[in-house]
């Protein structure tokens, strides 16, 4: 991939502060006048993925190697505010108790100035309550059950914690996305199976996209769903079930080591000449699998996260970011990658606006004031951090189609589905469930 966008070329595109709305401009001359009370230490920023185990591959090390590729960027423009930062990358390996655990320490001992963390959504329900519980400020970069910062019931207290943040969408808009794909591209579709993994995010998620799919296509009949514990890896009985289960469609939110090893058995099964995948986080899979990923499966891509989407004649951000994590990492980036790069520059973007707002270095809770209802360019388009806390972005599916461009599978480019932000992300204060509940059919 032949890319001429220098270091100095991106500068000029993310701007200053990383293009937050009104940060860029709001640095003036207060924020130089003030360079006196911004300390000279460099800024802490604790950032947790999987770097061991079944997700380390598709989603951690992705995720790990963005962060360690922004902060070298921003650290060789300046930093934030002329800190350095000192990035640490951690193992999100060993479960929520082992995480919380270790939160507490970068809260309590180490001092750290934010976390940048977590996959998991187990990890991230545990950890999230100790953001206002310890004083420290949370971003979490990738768990996506939508619960995490909604109420039982609406209207709710927005935002639920102060000092806690998401700065992707959650899985609301997966599923409801691919579930407008399918309308759209399938829309005589009788019946449909689910496989997912039996644990917060595998339940959660079909449980969205059952809402949803039912809403958009009432007469659809749910024929099979099946629950298997995360880190399977003999699925020949649960495929065995989907085959007989004469399903159309089979809707999946399994991810990590757990949809390499399905995808990888179902093929040879022959499931896919039957039935098509809805993969609601699929993104990165065609890379993971190379030519053996299967044509014709519909893929979500947890927001507009795709390294062809926004094309780089129209988004040269993109083209930056595509061809800077290829030339360090020798792969193209996959969602994770793109929501690494979206909280590292939260923070950096809200700490800027807030030092312009206050003079000098921000508290944690002034740089949170400056994080809610936050706008900033990203490689995937503009990322809106809304009052409950919750980052809120477009949403793209693709249809699986080999080319003789790349060995793998890239999206179809005649069939790219982006739905606006505000179709597939519950407003801030009204739950997910309700909001769909509340659609005219």
């Amino acid at each position: 991939m032949a890319d001429k966008t220098n270091r100095r070329q991106f500068l000029k595109m993310a701007g200053a502060a990383g293009l937050g709305a009104g940060a860029a401009s709001l640095m003036g001359t207060k924020a130089l006048a003030a360079k006196k009370s911004i300390p000279k230490t460099p800024v802490k920023v604790a950032a947790i993925s999987f770097l061991s185990g079944p997700a380390a591959g598709p989603f951690g090390i992705p995720g790990d190697n963005s962060y360690k590729m922004m902060a070298d960027i921003y650290n060789k423009q300046g930093g934030i505010l002329g800190r350095k930062i000192d990035l640490v990358s951690l193992d999100e390996a060993g479960g929520a108790k082992t995480q919380v655990e270790l939160a507490r320490k970068l809260i309590l001992e180490d001092k750290v100035d934010v976390i940048l963390g977590y996959i998991s959504s187990g990890d991230c329900k545990a950890v999230m309550p100790l953001s206002d519980e310890l004083g420290g400020l949370m971003l979490a970069y990738d768990c996506g059950t939508h619960v995490l910062m909604e109420g039982k019931k609406s209207p709710y207290k927005t935002p639920k914690y102060d000092l806690g943040f998401r700065t992707s969408a959650h899985l609301g808009q997966d599923n409801i996305a691919l579930a407008l794909a399918i309308k759209k591209y399938m829309p005589n579709v009788k019946k449909i199976a689910g496989i997912n993994q039996d644990y917060a995010w595998g339940r959660d998620s079909w449980h969205i996209f059952e809402l949803a799919i039912k809403k958009l296509l009432p007469k659809v009949e749910i024929v099979k769903t099946l629950w298997p514990k995360i880190f399977t890896t003999d699925f020949t009985a649960h495929i065995s079930a989907l085959q007989g289960s004469g399903a159309e469609i089979i809707h999946s939110s399994m991810w990590g080591g757990d949809a390499v090893t399905f995808l990888k058995q179902a093929k040879a099964s022959g499931l896919f000449k039957q039935a098509k995948m809805a993969l609601s986080r699929g993104e990165p899979y065609p890379q993971e699998l190379g030519a053996e990923f299967p044509e014709g499966q519909f893929i979500c891509c947890a927001g507009a996260h795709y390294f062809l989407y926004p094309s780089w004649d129209k988004w040269p951000l993109n083209k930056w970011f595509v061809a800077e994590f290829k030339k360090r990492y020798n792969k193209y980036p996959t969602y994770p990658s793109y929501h690494a790069f979206q909280a590292i520059t939260a923070y950096k973007t809200a700490v800027e606006k807030a030092s312009s707002l206050v003079g000098g270095w921000p508290t944690i809770e002034q740089t949170a004031k400056a994080m809610g209802n936050l706008s900033f360019e990203t490689p995937s388009g503009y990322c809106v951090i809304n009052k409950d806390h919750n980052a809120r972005e477009d949403c793209l599916v693709g249809i699986s189609k080999m080319t003789k461009d790349y060995p793998f599978p890239i999206l179809d480019p005649d069939r790219l589905e982006v739905f606006p932000s505000f179709q597939v992300n519950a407003p801030a204060g009204l739950s997910t469930e309700e909001w769909i509940a509340g659609w005219k059919s």
